[in-house]
């Protein structure tokens, strides 16, 4: 005979948040098949990915992993056995929760999950991902709407930072119609702001990870490159496009060629080790070790972009090409964009010898499929620096709701 024992709880909108922890939906079969797992798929700027409250997934941490593996289909063929895109953006998970940490509303782990193997790396953050993250809570009534914007204090568990998320609302309701775009995103939406506050130096301690401006590479025996290493939520490391052979205008088809790419993994390694997030003998990919992220800048120019729109060097500062998971990034990280535009703010580093303008808090960066506007608050003593404040406004919403299904045996004890 055969035994089901079965709870469904159903999905509702603008819950109040003391609710959050016992609410759920599982299916326990005796006979042993699957696992419901409550799970909202949502954009959050350019990126794309689900968001899991903590209470529905396994405590421990590795079997937490491997049923995130699965729900993505993570695997060496791919991912076309789970809700995987096969691509940096479309594979990255938000793990939420309430917190009052710091005076914040809710937590926010980010994972980059990796599309050919089970690994999934939280020594990284998203801020894309971060304004559906704050869409997510008010919808789902963990923070209380204020009228015009309700301001979403998110714990950062990756960064151990603060970020503040600003969601529109107007007679009681969320505002999700505007004319706010995105370059790399069709249509508009209302603009949701994300924050970044004090993010400097949130992996390896100091917004500066080596005190140098910048650093020097060997590549070779004669051969050397200038770098700069910024840690601004991410670590990122800046080249200039002409030290690589490139102009910086370059598409998709021309900066995924594998010369280049190994070329740029061969110098991310060498960063990585100078700044001691891996060790010297630790076997290093792209897919196992996201960071350092590398970002390849060059002097403004016209340029026709992926969707065949003419990029005018008179609309931008500087142009960057974004380097995730050792692919070009079809538009530009939020984080990789406001550490860009702390870098341009600090005098003698490769992407202010290369910026178009005088040092400004607001810096147009050309991307792939268009632009994206960063405004930045850096301070200095002289010595050292500080980002007081990084924003950007995004677009998000929700696309899906529901479960998604795993082996009950995944789910542990």
């Amino acid at each position: 005979m055969i035994f089901y024992l079965s709870l469904n709880v159903q999905y509702t909108l603008f819950i109040p948040w003391y609710q959050y922890y016992f609410r759920g939906v599982f299916v326990v079969n005796i006979h042993g098949q699957l696992y419901k797992v409550p799970s909202v798929l949502m954009r959050g700027g350019t990126s794309r990915g689900l968001i899991l409250k903590d209470v529905d997934l396994p405590k421990d941490p590795y079997e937490r992993d491997l049923v995130i593996a699965k729900i993505y289909g993570s695997s060496k063929n791919g991912q076309i056995d789970g809700i995987g895109g096969g691509t940096p953006l479309t594979s990255k998970v938000a793990i939420v929760g309430v917190t009052h940490k710091l005076g914040c509303d809710i937590f926010y782990t980010f994972g980059q999950v990796s599309t050919n193997n089970q690994k999934i790396d939280y020594n990284v953050t998203c801020g894309n991902m971060a304004s559906a993250v704050g869409l997510f809570a008010v919808e789902e009534g963990l923070v209380e709407l204020k009228e015009g914007s309700t301001k979403v204090r998110i714990f950062n568990t990756n960064t151990k930072r603060i970020m503040e998320v600003e969601i529109p609302v107007h007679n009681g309701h969320i505002v999700y119609d505007g004319d706010f775009s995105i370059s790399g995103v069709s249509g508009t939406g209302s603009c949701i702001m994300v924050n970044f506050l004090d993010f400097g130096g949130a992996l390896t301690g100091k917004l500066l990870p080596t005190g140098n401006v910048v650093d020097f590479i060997h590549l070779s025996k004669n051969n050397q490159i200038g770098v700069s290493i910024i840690d601004v939520g991410n670590v990122l490391v800046f080249i200039k496009a002409s030290d690589l052979n490139l102009e910086g205008t370059e598409l998709s088809l021309e900066m995924n060629n594998s010369k280049i790419q190994q070329s740029i993994e061969d110098i991310r390694v060498k960063c990585g080790r100078l700044i001691g997030i891996y060790k010297e003998n630790e076997t290093v990919s792209p897919e196992t070790h996201a960071l350092p992220k590398m970002v390849i800048v060059a002097e403004p120019a016209d340029y026709i972009d992926e969707t065949g729109q003419k990029i005018l060097k008179s609309k931008i500062d500087i142009i960057g090409r974004y380097i995730a998971m050792g692919t070009l990034h079809r538009a530009f990280a939020v984080s990789g964009a406001i550490g860009l535009g702390v870098a341009c703010n600090i005098p003698g580093s490769i992407p202010n010898t290369l910026i178009s303008k005088n040092i400004s808090s607001k810096i147009i960066i050309g991307h792939p499929t268009g632009t994206i506007l960063v405004n930045v608050e850096v301070e200095s003593d002289g010595s050292s620096y500080r980002l007081i404040k990084g924003g950007i406004g995004r677009t998000a919403r929700r696309i899906m709701e529901g479960n998604t299904l795993v082996p009950i045996e995944l789910m542990g004890s």
